[in-house]
C-alpha cells in the first residue's frame, strides 16, 4: 500500500510541476503591486471608459488605406488589412497598447496615433528592426511617456538580438519583461535603463550571466525563471540592493554559495525550485538576513544542514516538496526557532521519519503540510509548540497509531487531513483538545473502533469524512434504542451538534441510527451509500435538521416499511418543515406485503403532505423478490401487485389449506387461496378472512381433478367472492354451489353440458356477479337448454367470455336461433313451415318487386301521402340550421337562382337551403365557411356538371360534404347531373367511386323534383301533400325530358334517408321572387346579387349579408 502512494507516474510529476510554476508565478510578485498575470490588458470600466473614449478616437483612414478601427469591447483594436489581418493594434487609452503581428512585421502602413502617455507597450511575434530602437520602432503610438514595456515571442525564434541601442529614449522604464527567446545578454544591455524597478528574463535561453545588472541599482523583482542558467557567479548581484523577490525556478543550478547573494541582503522571496541542486552550504543564506519566503522544491538533496535556515529569523513561508531524491528525514532543529514561521511545506518528500523537535520553538505556524510521504509513526512532541497551528495535513502517510498527546497543544486547529493511512481506531482522548475544529478527514483508513466519547469535545466540526473504512459500530459499548436515547447511550457522533457533512460512504454499517434523527440537527449532508443496510422504516427518516440529503444507495436494502409514514405525516406536518431527500437506488428491494405502502408512495396513493415531507429517489431500483415482479423497476409496480405471505414462517396457528398457498392483498382486502395443479379433488377448508381483519376470498384452483363444488356450508366457502375452477372435471352446478359473495367465476374447460333453470335464475340475478366464464365445456343446445342458452346471449356484459362459448357440435351460440330448438309439435311444424314457406315465397316477390322498383314506389308513396312514416327520418337532425347546403359552379348560377332554390323554398316545399352567396359570413375564411355550411346541412345538394367538374373550390365541398357523411355513416349527399359531364370513367376519382355506388338524378327526369323532394329530409306528416298528389310547379327543363334515374352498378343502393330528423317550427318565408329568370329579389328590395335598390354595392336578406356575386371568387 505504501509502495503504490509514492510511485509517482511521470505524468503526476508533469501535473505536480506545472501547478507549483502556477503557485510560484502568481505568488513571486510583492503584495503591495496589484500586478495580475493574465491581466495586463483588463481592467477599467464605468466612468474610466467613458473618459478613455474620449481621450482617443479612431483615426481617419484614407481610402487607399488597408486598416479599420473600432471599438470594442473595453478597447480599441486596428486590423491591417481588415480581412485576414496581418497585425493588430489593440489600445485602452491611458493603460495600455499591445502590437501583434502575424505574417507582417513593417509598421509603416499602420496610421499614425496620438496615444500621450500611457502604462505599458506589449510587442508579440513582432521582429525588432536591428539597428532601429524600439521607441522609433513604435513612432506610429505616439507615445511620450511608458512605464513598463513587454516583448514577447512565445518561443518562437525570430532571430532577434537585443542590444543596447533598442532601449535608447526609454530611460523612464519601469519594468521591462523579455520572453523572446534571448541565448545571450551583453553586458551594457540594460546600461541605460538605471531607473528600472521590474526585469523580467522568464522563458529564455539565458546560460550565464556577467555583470549584466551592474547599473540597474533601483531593481525590485528579477524574474530569471525557465531558463539555462548554470551557475550564479559571485558578486552578480552586488548593487542590487533593493532586490525584493528573486526568482530562479526551473533552470540547472546544481550549486550556490552565500557570496552569490551578496549586496542583494534585502531579499525577502526566493524561488530555487526545479533546479538540479544536490547539497546546500549550511551558510549559503547567512547574507539574507530578511528572506521571508523560501522555496527548495523539485531538487535533488539527499540531506539538508541543519543549521540552513538559522540567520533566517524571519523567515514565513518555507516549502519543500516533491524532492527527486528520497530523503528519509530532516536534521533535528531544523525548523525550530524561527518565529515568524506560518507555513510549511513538506509533502511529497518520501520521509520515513521526523526529528521530535523539528518545529522546537516556532510557535506561530498556521500550515503544516507532511501528505504524501511515508510516515509511519509521529513523535509525540512533535506538535508541542504549535498553539497557533489551524491547518494540518497528514494525509497519504503510513500511520498506523496516532499518539496520545500529539494533539494535545493544538487548541485552535481547524482542519485536520487524516485520509489515506493505516489507522486501526480512535481512543476517546485523541482529539479532546480540539474544541475549534471544523473538518475532519478520516477516509480511506482501516477503522474499525470508535470510542463512544471519542468526538465528545469537538462539539464546532462541521464536516467529518469517514468514507472507505470498516466501521460497523457492532462491537462498541454503547446501546442504541430505536426511540429511547438515554445518557450514555448513542453513536460517537451524539456530541457533534453542529455537524453538517457526515460521510460514512463504503463502510459496514447495518443501520440508521437515531443520533443522526435526533442528536444531529444541523446535518445536510449524511452519505450512508455502500455499507450493509439491510432494513428500514420511516422513523429512519424523521431527520429533524432542514433540507437534508442522505445517500442510502448501494446498500442491501431489501426491505422499506412506510406503513406508518401517512399517519405520523398527517398528524405532526409542519408547512414550514423543510423536506426530506433520501436515495435507495441501487438497492435488492423484495416487493411483496411490507413493500405495500412503499408501493402506495410512489403510485402517488397517499396525502399530498406527504410528498412535502419527503421525496424518495427509486431511480435504479428494481424488485429482487418475489419471483413474478423479479426485475420491474420499483416505480411501476402497482400496490394491487404486492401480496403477503398468510402464514410466515414460525407462525404457530396455520389458517392455510394443506397443499395450498395463501396469501394477502392489502389494498382491497382479500386472502389468495392458491391451488392450482396440487392434484385435489374437493375444494379443502377454506380460512374465515373475517377472523384476521381481510373480507373475501380469492380462490385458485385451476388444473385439477374436482368434480363438483362444494356448498355454502363448507367452512370459508361463502367468503368466495373470486372462484377460479378452471381445467377441472365438474359436471354439474347447482344453485348452492355458487358462494353468496361470488364475483367472479371461471368454469372454462369443465365437463358441463347445460345449467338447469335454478342454476340460470340465480346466476341471472344475482347483483354481485360481474364475471363469468364458460367457454370450453361441451354445451348441449336443444330445447331443454333453451333457458340456459337464452340467459348467455342476454347476459353478454357478465359473460366475458361468449365469444368461445360453443355447442358440443363446435357451432358458437351466438349463431344459434333459441326459437328453433324446440320442435315439440312435428305436424304444427309442418303447418308452420307450409304457411311460412307461402308467406316467404310472397315476402320474396315482393321484396324481388321491391329492390326493382323500390325508388318508383318509394316516391309514389311519399307524393301520395301514404305510408310517409316508412320513409321520414328521426329528430337525429333536428339542430342542424340548413336542410340541405347547395354546391354548385357559379357558372351554373343561373340554374341555381331561377329553377333550384326557388322551388326548394318555396311553397309545397318550404325548405331551408344554404347558399353561399346569400349565407357566408364576410371576412371568413372560405374553407372554413364550406366546412361549417356542411356540417350545418342535412344534406348536400351537388349541381353536378362540366363547369363543377372543372371547379376546385366544388370539388373541395364535394370531398368536405362526401367525409362529413362517410364519418356519420349516413347518406347526406344528393347528387343531380346537370347537362353532359362527359365520360365517368373520367372524372375525378372520389367522384367517380361515388357516382358507382350511389344513386343520383338529372335534371330533365319527369319525376325529378319527386325524386329530389324524397331525398330531402321529410316530417312524419309532409305539409303541402294531399291524397290527390302533389302540387307541381312549371318549370323550364333542359330538351332531355325522358332521361331517367340512373343506377351505375347493379347493387342496392344505400337508402336515401337518415336517421329522422324533423324539423322544428316554421321555415322562414321564401325570400326570393322570379323575375325574368334572371334577377332574384326578396321582400325587403334586395336584389338576388347583393345590389340594393338604391344602388348600394352590398345589403341584407333575411338577416344573411349578400355579398356582390360580380366580385366573385376564382371559382366558387
Amino acid at each position: 500500500m505504501g509502495q503504490r502512494r509514492r510511485s509517482w507516474t511521470e505524468f503526476q510529476l508533469v501535473v505536480a510541476l506545472v501547478a507549483l510554476l502556477t503557485h510560484n508565478l502568481a505568488s513571486s510578485f510583492p503584495q503591495h503591486y496589484d500586478y495580475v498575470i493574465g491581466e495586463e490588458l483588463g481592467g477599467g470600466g464605468g466612468a474610466g471608459l467613458a473618459a478613455a473614449k474620449q481621450s482617443f478616437k479612431c483615426p481617419e483612414m484614407t481610402a487607399i488605406s488597408e486598416c479599420s478601427c473600432m471599438y470594442a469591447s473595453s478597447d480599441y483594436e486596428i486590423q491591417c488589412p481588415v480581412t485576414n489581418p496581418e497585425i493588430t493594434v489593440k489600445i485602452k487609452p491611458d493603460k495600455y497598447a499591445q502590437i501583434q503581428c502575424y505574417d507582417r512585421h513593417d509598421f509603416g502602413e499602420l496610421p499614425q496615433l496620438t496615444l500621450g502617455d500611457t502604462e505599458q507597450v506589449k510587442i508579440i511575434h513582432c521582429t525588432l528592426p536591428p539597428h532601429v530602437s524600439i521607441r522609433q520602432y513604435i513612432n506610429f503610438l505616439g507615445v511620450k511617456h511608458m512605464k513598463e514595456f513587454w516583448y514577447q515571442n512565445y518561443g518562437k525564434d525570430l532571430g532577434v538580438r537585443l542590444v543596447r541601442q533598442h532601449f535608447d529614449g526609454m530611460q523612464d522604464l519601469e519594468k521591462l519583461f523579455l520572453s523572446s527567446g534571448i541565448e545571450d545578454i551583453q553586458p551594457d544591455l540594460f546600461a541605460n535603463l538605471s531607473n528600472l524597478k521590474w526585469l523580467v528574463l522568464r522563458s529564455n535561453h539565458v546560460k550565464l550571466l556577467h555583470n549584466v545588472f551592474d547599473n540597474l541599482t533601483n531593481l525590485t523583482v528579477l524574474e530569471l525563471g525557465a531558463n539555462q542558467i548554470t551557475e550564479l557567479e559571485p558578486g552578480l548581484l552586488k548593487n542590487q540592493r533593493k532586490l525584493l523577490l528573486l526568482n530562479l525556478w526551473r533552470n540547472q543550478l546544481r550549486n550556490i554559495t552565500k557570496e552569490s547573494f551578496r549586496g542583494a541582503e534585502s531579499l525577502q522571496q526566493l524561488d530555487l525550485s526545479v533546479n538540479s541542486m544536490e547539497s546546500l552550504n549550511p551558510d549559503v543564506f547567512e547574507l539574507l538576513p530578511n528572506l521571508i519566503e523560501l522555496n527548495l522544491g523539485f531538487n535533488r538533496f539527499s540531506s539538508l544542514p541543519e543549521n540552513l535556515l538559522s540567520e533566517n529569523r524571519k523567515l514565513k513561508d518555507f516549502k519543500f516538496i516533491n524532492n527527486q531524491v528520497p530523503m528519509r528525514t530532516l536534521p533535528s532543529n531544523f525548523l525550530s526557532n524561527l518565529p515568524q514561521l506560518t507555513k510549511v511545506f513538506l509533502n511529497r518528500c518520501n520521509f520515513v521519519e521526523l526529528p521530535a523537535s523539528l518545529f522546537r520553538g516556532s510557535s506561530a505556524i498556521l500550515e503544516l503540510d507532511l501528505s504524501y510521504n511515508q510516515l509511519g509513526a509521529l513523535p509525540e512532541m512533535l506538535l508541542r509548540d504549535q498553539r497557533e497551528l489551524q491547518t494540518l495535513n497528514l494525509a497519504y502517510n503510513e500511520l498506523e497509531v496516532l499518539p496520545e498527546m500529539l494533539l494535545e497543544n493544538t487548541g485552535k486547529l481547524l482542519t485536520l487531513r487524516l485520509s489515506y493511512n493505516r489507522l486501526r481506531n480512535l481512543t476517546s482522548n485523541i482529539f479532546a483538545s480540539l474544541k475549534q475544529l471544523t473538518e475532519l478527514h478520516l477516509g480511506n483508513n482501516q477503522l474499525h473502533t470508535i470510542h463512544v466519547n471519542t468526538f465528545s469535545q469537538t462539539t464546532a466540526l462541521k464536516r467529518l469524512d469517514m468514507q472507505n473504512n470498516q466501521l460497523a459500530f457492532n462491537d462498541v459499548s454503547f446501546v442504541v434504542e430505536e426511540q429511547n436515547i438515554g445518557e450514555g447511550d448513542g453513536t460517537p457522533f451524539q456530541y457533534l451538534e453542529s455537524l453538517q457533512v457526515l460521510n460514512l460512504r463504503n463502510n459496514s454499517i447495518a443501520t440508521v441510527f437515531r443520533d443522526w434523527n435526533v442528536l444531529n440537527l444541523k446535518l445536510k449532508d449524511l452519505d450512508l451509500s455502500y455499507n450493509n443496510i439491510s432494513t428500514l422504516n420511516y422513523h429512519r427518516f424523521e431527520f429533524l435538521s432542514e433540507e437534508i440529503r442522505v445517500n442510502l444507495s448501494h446498500n442491501r436494502i431489501s426491505e422499506i416499511d412506510l406503513s406508518d409514514m401517512e399517519s405520523i405525516i398527517g398528524t405532526s406536518y409542519n408547512s414550514d418543515a423543510s423536506k426530506i431527500f433520501v436515495d435507495v437506488s441501487h438497492n435488492p428491494l423484495d416487493c411483496s406485503c411490507i413493500f405495500f405502502f412503499f408501493a402506495q408512495y410512489l403510485q402517488k396513493e397517499m396525502n399530498e403532505t406527504v410528498y412535502k415531507r419527503i421525496e424518495i429517489d427509486t431511480s435504479n431500483v428494481q424488485c429482487a423478490e418475489p419471483k413474478n415482479l423479479r426485475g420491474t423497476p420499483v416505480a411501476q409496480v402497482k400496490s394491487e401487485d404486492v401480496l403477503c405471505e398468510l402464514d410466515r414462517p414460525g407462525t404457530s396457528i396455520r389458517r392455510c389449506p394443506a397443499g395450498c398457498t395463501c396469501s394477502t392483498r392489502r389494498k382491497d382486502f382479500a386472502v389468495i387461496v392458491n391451488g392450482t395443479g396440487r392434484g385435489l379433488t374437493q375444494i379443502p377448508e377454506l380460512p374465515l378472512p373475517q377472523s384476521f381483519g381481510f373480507r373475501f376470498i380469492e380462490l385458485h384452483m385451476d388444473h385439477n381433478n374436482i368434480t363438483e363444488l362444494p356448498t355454502n356450508a363448507l367452512p370459508g366457502y361463502s367468503n368466495v367472492s373470486k372462484l377460479y375452477v378452471a381445467n377441472n372435471a365438474i359436471s354439474e352446478l347447482l344453485p348452492e354451489n355458487l358462494p353468496v359473495s361470488l364475483q367472479t367465476l371461471d368454469l372454462t374447460h369443465n365437463r358441463l353440458t347445460s345449467l338447469n333453470e335454478s342454476v340460470v335464475e340465480a346466476l341471472n340475478s344475482s347483483k354481485l356477479l360481474t364475471n363469468l366464464k364458460l367457454s370450453g365445456n361441451q354445451w348441449r343446445c336443444d330445447c331443454t337448454a333453451s333457458e340456459m342458452l337464452r340467459f348467455v346471449r342476454n347476459s353478454f356484459r357478465k359473460v366475458s367470455d361468449i365469444s368461445q362459448v360453443a355447442c358440443n357440435d363446435g357451432t358458437s351460440i351466438e349463431a344459434i336461433q333459441i326459437g328453433d330448438l324446440c320442435n315439440e309439435n312435428i305436424n304444427t311444424y309442418i303447418t308452420l313451415s307450409i304457411v311460412l314457406s307461402i308467406l316467404g315465397l310472397l315476402i320474396g316477390l315482393l321484396t324481388v318487386l321491391f329492390y326493382t322498383y323500390h325508388m318508383e314506389i318509394k316516391i309514389w308513396m311519399f307524393t301520395h301521402n301514404v305510408f310517409v312514416w316508412l320513409v321520414t327520418e328521426e329528430e337525429l337532425d333536428k339542430d342542424k340550421m340548413y336542410d340541405a347546403f347547395i354546391s354548385y359552379s357559379h357558372k351554373d348560377e343561373d340554374f341555381i337562382t331561377e329553377h333550384l332554390i326557388p322551388t326548394l323554398e318555396k311553397e309545397p316545399m318550404n325548405f331551408k337551403t344554404c347558399w353561399h352567396l346569400r349565407d357566408f359570413m364576410p371576412g371568413e375564411m372560405i374553407s372554413e365557411q364550406i366546412a361549417k355550411s356542411v356540417e350545418d346541412s342535412r344534406r348536400t345538394i351537388v349541381v353536378l356538371s362540366n363547369n363543377f367538374v372543372q371547379s376546385e373550390w366544388a370539388k373541395m365541398e364535394f370531398r368536405t360534404a362526401h367525409l362529413n357523411s362517410m364519418s356519420e355513416k349516413r347518406v347526406r349527399v344528393i347528387i343531380i347531373i346537370y347537362g353532359d359531364i362527359g365520360d365517368i370513367e373520367q372524372l375525378d376519382s372520389e367522384l367517380k367511386a361515388y357516382l358507382k355506388m350511389n344513386t343520383y338524378v338529372k335534371w330533365g327526369d319527369p319525376w325529378f323534383w319527386d325524386k329530389l323532394r324524397y331525398a330531402m329530409p321529410h316530417p312524419p306528416t309532409v305539409k303541402g301533400l294531399k291524397r290527390t298528389g302533389l302540387i307541381k310547379n312549371h318549370i323550364r327543363s333542359s330538351v332531355d325530358d325522358k332521361l331517367e334515374l340512373i343506377k351505375p352498378v347493379p347493387v342496392t343502393p344505400p337508402p336515401l334517408t337518415t336517421p329522422p330528423a324533423e324539423m322544428n317550427g316554421t321555415l322562414s318565408p321564401s325570400p326570393f321572387i322570379i323575375s325574368n329568370g334572371k334577377t332574384l329579389m326578396n321582400g325587403n328590395g334586395y336584389h338576388g346579387n347583393g345590389h340594393l335598390l338604391n344602388g348600394h354595392a352590398n345589403g341584407h336578406v333575411n338577416g344573411a349579408y349578400i355579398i356582390n356575386s360580380n366580385a366573385k371568387q376564382s371559382d366558387v
